[in-house]
């Protein structure tokens, strides 16, 4: 009996400290999207000392939320510095990198940046243009997380997931439920700002190579009716359609990455990439950007 006893406390003692890092977390998570990280493009402006006029080099503006800064890479890289690795190998010349994402950051925000003189000295000198935008403005309004501190809190964002069941609340710590129409009432203007978005960068430097990385769905194994997939297939769709538009700008798909290997490919707080869910993303934009010349 009394070896049962102690194997029923393991087993809770298990559980709870289980419990405890779902939940940190969970909570790191919806940290990096109520509190903005990262520098504002006004925070500094380019200079010759950190990356050298002439061809002998390549010069990546990376700008967005906290898919480009690089939140869940352990080697605080995330794919943008890792693709500077790969782009220096491929090129054999120096790669500079001005990271200016900031987590947390919409659509709006990065309008609002990329309007603003030094904003348009930083994109005129690239060479690359890497971004990602889009799943906090959706998430914010369709996604709500509860049982956390027994308030509704918006969830941390990386795709527009939306719907209207709880997921297993087992599976995650409190309970994350979707709102659809939130999510239709939002959806067509959150596509006008990234398809202005494009249409700005492309104008702002027309000789740059500008690259959009897709959004992938973090929530897909709590989604078994697919209605979330159908709408983040929408917002890539209309990013492929805006794209399309400029000879210079491309759209780097990842939702088929994390499709049959969601779980695996998430960092502990179940919505960011993990450090090989970056290395994965890194390669794919790698193939699709041009080094010589």
């Amino acid at each position: 009996m009394s070896n049962t006893r102690v194997l029923w406390r393991i087993a809770g003692t298990a559980g709870l400290l289980a419990t405890l890092v779902l939940t940190a977390g969970l909570v790191y998570g919806i940290r990096t999207v109520l509190v903005p990280q990262g520098e504002t493009l006004e925070s500094a402006a380019p200079s010759a000392s950190t990356a050298p006029t002439g061809q002998n080099k390549l010069q990546i503006l990376a700008l967005g939320d906290s898919l480009t800064r690089g939140v869940g890479d352990d080697d605080a890289e995330g794919y943008v510095g890792k693709l500077k690795k790969l782009l220096a190998e491929k090129a054999g010349k120096p790669v500079f990198v001005w990271n200016y994402a900031v987590s947390g950051a919409t659509s709006t925000d990065m309008l609002a940046d990329i309007a603003k003189p030094t904003a348009q000295d930083y994109i005129s000198q690239a060479d690359i243009i890497l971004f990602t935008i889009g799943g906090n403005d959706l998430n914010r309004v369709a996604t709500q997380v509860t049982g956390l501190t027994g308030a509704s809190t918006p969830a941390p964002a990386v795709s527009p997931a939306a719907g209207t069941a709880t997921t297993d609340a087992a599976a995650l710590p409190g309970d994350i439920s979707f709102d659809y129409a939130a999510l239709a009432k939002e959806f067509p203007s959150s596509i006008n700002r990234l398809e202005t978005i494009i249409d700005k960068l492309a104008a702002a430097n027309p000789k740059a190579q500008i690259v959009y990385v897709g959004l992938y769905h973090p929530f897909a194994e709590f989604d078994p009716e697919r209605q979330a997939a159908e709408w983040i297939g929408r917002w890539n769709n209309a990013a492929f359609v805006a794209a399309n538009r400029h000879s210079n700008v491309t759209v780097v798909p990842t939702y088929d990455l994390f499709q049959n290997f969601g779980q695996e490919l998430l960092y502990t707080d179940h919505f960011h990439p993990n450090t090989t869910a970056y290395e994965q993303i890194a390669a794919r934009v790698a193939q699709v950007i041009r080094t010589g010349g």
